[in-house]
């Protein structure tokens, strides 16, 4: 009886213990380390390309492949010579 009521004790007292060792704050995605990196958060992603300097949303083929001069800017321009503004060429 003794023993019964001690292990339910230290088993009250040990599942006590992890749920405060556990911190929980909100996972804002900038602070990756192994602990949380199956952790998702809201966190939005932009490529950043000769054809989209900025990163801009839906300004992907914005180059102008009429202006050879302008280099790194459309490295494909002889495949879109014909197709002009807007059409993505660069993967």
């Amino acid at each position: 009886m003794k023993l019964t009521k001690l292990l339910s004790i230290l088993f009250c007292g040990a599942f006590a213990a992890t749920g405060f060792a556990q911190q929980q704050y909100p996972f804002n995605g900038l602070e990756m380390n192994l602990g949380n990196l199956s952790r998702l958060s809201n966190a939005e992603t932009r490529s950043i390309s000769p054809e989209n300097f900025t990163g801009e949303k839906g300004k992907g083929g914005m180059a102008v492949p009429a202006l050879p001069a302008t280099r790194n800017e459309n490295n494909a321009s002889w495949a879109a010579r014909d197709l002009g503004q807007t059409w993505k060429v660069n993967p």
